[in-house]
């Protein structure tokens, strides 16, 4: 078992009064505390993480803090040092809103003065309980300390026979769609991906398909959130482009009226590639070189990482990084004294930055510093004269952009300062449509089943399917799914142990499941148990069938890749424990003192580095395992050995 990113919608910590009232837009999953969702997931039995991104990282230090999950975490080097920024700018973001919204501050002195707090608050103290966000900062150190890094293509081994590498995602530095094969059957899980080779990020490798029979698409763009979703879209390379270019366009037309600019998006991702374009432009168009001023506390560490992490930019990028020259602005203007970074409005207060030309950076959750700004510059709007037009020291205008493609977070910010201020929302999607995800399956050759968000699966055309001769199923995230069990099926292992002591009770020993497994949030049930030897349901649905149970003395029927039926009496504990050690288990024989005469009754013993499992084999045969990994390489040598004999 294991599971595939950690992400959260951040919307739910960006304005808890909103969420209150009921005004955002934001879906009711969006808004339940995350804690609830975590709570129906039995951790403990969680084998390893996979994590695709930085943005997939939001729940992973209260995952790995406050549940029962000990396993590896693995992703790659970017993600890791990004993910750890993206989750400290969480934490301090959130608290510095909660401080500065609720005491209203309106001047820059004050400001100072309640950041100082929340900077010896230090957010250490362990009452994360009382924060907005989960964890604290010395959960995030603890969490990084557990990720284990991963390089593209690097094959790793996270539990026995399960064999898991990554591929690029082509969505951000580092971002990376994950293959988990077992026993030669490939699953691919196609995290947030962009087909878009125009951005900085290494590009999408399409083979992340190759040989995959399952393929589970695990972000795409919503429809409904999207501009003409109806219409086949334009390549993604010219679609990006032309959204960051009409940005850009806004942003220098307002630097040529000497006026001020503010960008609210995260300092990573496509605010680097706005940021190189604006600079490129300026520079060639001979105009005066603004301040560009990052406010983040993390923003000088995520530029850096750009110019450093060479290996995993674009073809384009890494082919600068062998001329005298780095792939992205931020060198270049640091060296003309043109380039900023504070962490805080009161850092901000502190830094002596020459008025006139700002370019400034705010993150979308930053609400605090961006209400500051606006009222800031609309004071100067208000106070600048004429003479003070004409000789350049002043402003009476400035521009508000925003690039987020998360459309109801950046809706909510706009809704709340275009009152009185022109903003130019151009959200720039790089995720898969659901276009893309057509074009993705027509190269899928081996693929058997996909599973697709449902908001995806209502817009595939029908006959998709049959087209490409596989089946495509829909799912909804935290909703129940409905899983057929096929032949290839093990039962999950607490699911056995339920139907072992009910059958016990009734004197049983063994029974044939077949039907469906209905998953849910922190439930799991049978819907039918067939009571026929060849499997066949007994139309009893939901209602478990102790009649269904089959002698252990006449036939065992394993669950595993086909059903073994063979004569149990003729087989020792001896005899099976050597056919065992021959296929490379360390199996050895003991006496079983549970029974009431255990000199004549014994039992074989199996440890593995996975777990152990115990097999006794009088009075009907059977199994019990400490894992789930123990249960799969037992069950399997099981099938192996009695279908041989």
């Amino acid at each position: 078992m294991f599971v595939v990113d950690c992400g959260w919608p951040t919307e739910s910590y960006d304005d808890e009064q909103t969420a209150a009232t009921g005004k955002s837009q934001t879906s009711k999953s969006a808004r339940e505390n995350p804690r609830d969702a975590l709570s129906s997931v039995n951790w403990g039995r969680v084998d390893f993480i996979l994590v695709s991104n930085y943005e997939q990282m939001t729940l992973l230090p209260y995952i790995t803090e406050y549940t029962d999950f000990t396993g590896p975490i693995y992703a790659t080097e970017p993600t890791k040092v990004y993910g750890r920024c993206v989750l400290e700018d969480g934490l301090q973001i959130a608290d510095a809103n909660r401080y500065l919204t609720s005491s209203n501050v309106g001047s820059t002195s004050s400001m100072q003065q309640l950041t100082e707090n929340i900077n010896e608050k230090n957010l250490g103290d362990g009452s994360w309980k009382t924060h907005i966000l989960p964890y604290t900062r010395q959960d995030i150190d603890a969490a990084m300390e557990k990720v284990h890094d991963v390089r593209l293509n690097e094959i790793i081994t996270p539990v026995p026979f399960v064999q898991v590498f990554a591929r690029s995602s082509g969505y951000c530095i580092g971002g990376a769609n994950w293959t988990v094969e077992y026993k030669n059957h490939r699953t691919a899980f196609i995290s947030t991906s962009a087909f878009a080779t125009c951005l900085h990020p290494q590009e999408w490798d399409g083979s992340i398909l190759d040989r995959a029979q399952a393929i589970v698409f695990c972000d795409a763009v919503d429809p409904a959130e999207a501009e003409n979703c109806e219409l086949r879209p334009i390549p993604p390379n010219v679609q990006v482009s032309q959204r960051i270019n009409q940005l850009c366009s806004t942003a220098i037309s307002t630097l040529k009226k000497r006026s001020r600019v503010m960008l609210i998006g995260n300092p990573y991702g496509v605010t680097q590639d706005i940021l190189q374009v604006v600079a490129e432009n300026v520079i060639s168009l001979n105009l005066p070189l603004p301040q560009f001023i990052f406010v983040s506390p993390i923003a000088e560490r995520t530029l850096q990482y750009g110019n450093i992490m060479g290996e995993w930019l674009c073809a384009a990028k890494q082919a600068m990084l062998y001329l005298p020259e780095y792939p992205f602005a931020d060198k270049d203007l640091r060296q003309k004294g043109h380039l900023h970074f504070v962490k805080s409005l009161s850092d901000l207060a502190a830094k002596n930055i020459p008025q006139g030309i700002w370019f400034v950076v705010v993150s979308p959750q930053d609400t605090a510093s961006i209400d500051h700004f606006i009222r800031q510059w609309q004071l100067d709007a208000k106070q600048c004269s004429s003479a003070d037009m004409t000789s350049g020291t002043g402003t009476a205008s400035f521009a508000v952009l925003m690039h987020d493609d998360d459309v109801a977070r950046a809706q909510r910010i706009v809704n709340r300062i275009s009152a009185s201020n022109e903003v130019t929302f151009v959200p720039v999607s790089q995720r898969l449509t659901w276009h893309a995800i057509e074009e993705c399956l027509t190269n899928a050759s081996d693929a058997q089943h996909v599973l697709v968000p449902s908001y995806i699966y209502s817009r595939l055309p029908a006959s998709l399917s049959s087209k490409l001769e596989l089946k495509i199923l829909e799912y909804s995230y935290l909703q129940a799914t409905v899983i057929d069990l096929d032949i290839d099926r093990h039962l999950p292992l607490s699911i056995q142990k339920e139907m072992a002591l009910r059958l016990k009770r009734d004197g049983k020993q063994h029974a044939v499941v077949s039907g469906q497994l209905v998953l849910g949030a922190g439930e799991i049930r049978l819907e039918s148990i067939s009571s026929s030897s060849d499997g066949a349901s007994d139309g009893n649905e939901g209602k478990p069938d102790v009649k269904a149970s089959v002698s252990a003395s006449e036939q065992l029927t394993a669950t595993a890749a086909g059903n073994v039926r063979c004569d149990l009496s003729k087989w020792s504990p001896e005899k099976l424990a050597n056919e065992l050690n021959e296929l490379g288990l360390n199996a050895s024989v003991a006496i079983d003192g549970l029974q009431a005469n255990p000199k004549e009754n014994k039992l074989v013993r199996i440890v593995l580095p996975s777990g152990a499992a115990t097999i006794r084999m009088h009075g009907g045969w059977s199994v019990e395992c400490t894992s789930v990994n123990a249960q799969w390489a037992v069950l399997d040598s099981l099938r192996q050995v009695l279908g041989s004999n």
